[in-house]
């Protein structure tokens, strides 16, 4: 039992006894479990949740505050590859039925003895680790070439440039029915890419072309999918509605990060490009997945969606050549190595003493690619510090060789880059500082939740929460209580009002928990803090 993998547990029961007879009579090590914190009520438990990030949470279904299954629902968006075992009445069996879809792992019935309970829980571990099993021998299997994959890689990847101009989309809509892509003429989907990497201790790829498999297995429960390996990075080609996107792609995005990091021990940086509806968007759509994961340092992993590192900016400037192409995807990547492989080569096949009107055009479009980026992602004030810093190219093109105008192009995108880097760290803290000034603002709004907050920014769930992690030290749900708690003692210190009103103004429809929430954060209940401000009066 010595070499069992061991998962984290979170335990919420409002029946105190019980609750703790499970935290302490359960031999939860031996079983191969760490109980890392109890609740006893369904707020607690999420607190929880999202502070400790549990393997398992094993709750009643009947809670106060909020039941069960709301719980296992608001689990499911910060933590969706977490599992829930319901441990309730029979009476409440029929009802539990709405929350398989949160990955409910078991239902146990009261009353269970310790000695049931630690047998379902061996059951339980048993599971989870079947699961991940089934993860290690998918990263295991070859993956079969098929007519799909010869379709969609070149179209994803160098955007079938030899495709006549005309009727296009008709053409590949065909070739995709053909293939199996589309599952006929009626099929119109639209597309999001969606882009993983794998980086180790030291921050170096390592990409497994067999992790395809566990990215197919994770977005078939939730997306139409075509996934594929490309040299660094496994790419995810997801179909669906716009309310399939809404609802499961920062969950399949999450899901990723934390299978990676379970299964292999590595950080995953994923991007995630805006949707279209065309075939032919694809390979703008990769470029975009592209650009928001090298917004992701691979020393710490995460997800970028495109429109959480810039929104609004037109698509990239069509490329002139295939180096330009890889020069320009570097850049967007902050894949230095690559981006200064692929100036030589691009500056390489301009012979002669002079860059030629051909390279300098082609040099043109890369200012022009660096310029949009740098602007859109640091603002019209970082060009101007890379002027000061004498780094914007002649514009007049009077270089000696193909090897001068390399080396400023050069120094042009790396200067952007640091810029760029500067700037992603600002942003974060600036989208931190907004959503504390829209809790400070909402806060009495009784549905106020992460989802609802990251929509009003219009960013997702897993960018948000990370950033408020990050830059305010804090989870989100702490800071909404605390702000929560800090109006309340102010209103029962200043105003006549009744603490049902007061608890209402700050946005809990239930007086109970309201009353106890303030006690545990200010460490008095509301009636005697008013005694003791009359008192002192």
């Amino acid at each position: 039992m010595a070499d069992q993998t061991i998962y984290t547990v979170v335990v919420a029961d409002d029946e105190d006894e019980l609750r703790q007879a499970v935290c302490t009579m359960i031999p939860w090590e031996e079983l191969g479990f760490h109980l890392v914190g109890n609740a006893s009520n369904g707020l607690d438990a999420l607190e929880l949740v999202e502070k400790l990030e549990p393997d398992l949470l094993l709750t009643d279904i009947r809670m106060p505050f909020i039941s069960g299954i709301e719980l296992a629902r608001q689990v499911r968006e910060i933590r969706p590859a977490m599992h829930i075992a319901f441990l309730s009445g029979y009476d409440d069996f029929e009802y539990a039925k709405q929350a398989i879809q949160y990955n409910i792992i078991s239902y146990m019935l009261k009353p269970l003895t310790m000695e049931g309970l630690a047998t379902e829980l061996r059951g339980i571990h048993e599971k989870i680790d079947r699961q991940f099993a089934a993860f290690q021998q998918q990263l295991n299997a070859a993956a079969a070439q098929t007519g799909r994959d010869e379709f969609l890689v070149p179209l994803v990847l160098d955007g079938h440039a030899e495709l006549p101009a005309h009727d296009t989309e008709f053409h590949l809509r065909a070739d995709a029915c053909r293939c199996g892509l589309l599952r006929g003429a009626d099929d119109h989907p639209q597309y999001v890419v969606l882009t993983t990497s794998l980086y180790d201790e030291q921050g170096n790829n390592c990409t497994l072309p067999t992790f395809v498999h566990v990215i197919e297995t994770l977005a078939g429960k939730y997306l139409r999918h075509a996934v594929f390996c490309s040299p660094g990075r496994v790419v995810a080609v997801l179909m669906g509605n716009a309310s399939d996107f809404e609802e499961y792609l920062h969950i399949l995005a999450e899901e990723i990060l934390q299978t990676a990091h379970r299964v292999l021990g590595r950080r995953g940086r994923v991007g995630v490009s805006r949707r279209t509806d065309r075939l032919g968007g694809l390979h703008a759509a990769y470029r975009e997945a592209v650009e928001a994961a090298g917004f992701t340092p691979s020393e710490e992993g995460g997800v970028q969606f495109i429109t959480d590192v810039h929104r609004g900016t037109p698509a990239a400037v069509e490329a002139v050549t295939a180096c330009l192409e890889e020069v320009k995807a570097a850049f967007r990547a902050g894949d230095r190595e690559a981006l200064c492989a692929g100036l030589s080569r691009m500056c390489s096949q301009q012979p002669g003493e002079s860059t030629g009107p051909w390279l300098d055009a082609v040099a043109i479009q890369l200012m022009a690619e660096v310029y949009r980026v740098l602007e859109a992602g640091a603002g019209p004030e970082a060009l101007n510090e890379l002027d000061r810093r004498g780094l914007l190219p002649d514009l007049s093109f009077h270089y000696r060789n193909a090897g001068e105008l390399r080396q400023a192009l050069q120094d042009l995108c790396l200067g952007a880059m640091d810029q760029l880097s500067t700037q992603q760290k600002k942003g974060g803290s600036l989208l931190c500082q907004k959503a504390l000034a829209a809790i400070d603002e909402h806060y009495m709004d009784k549905d106020l939740s992460l989802v609802s907050l990251s929509a009003m920014l219009d960013v997702s769930p897993n960018h948000l929460s990370a950033c408020i992690k990050k830059y305010a030290g804090e989870t989100f749900i702490n800071i909404l209580i605390g702000k929560r708690m800090d109006a309340a003692r102010e209103l029962l210190m200043t105003t006549p009002l009744k603490i049902q009103q007061i608890a209402a103004r700050c946005g809990y429809t239930d007086q109970h928990y309201f009353s106890y929430c303030f006690k545990k954060y200010c460490g008095t209940s509301p009636n005697a803090l008013r005694r003791q401000q009359g008192a002192k009066q």
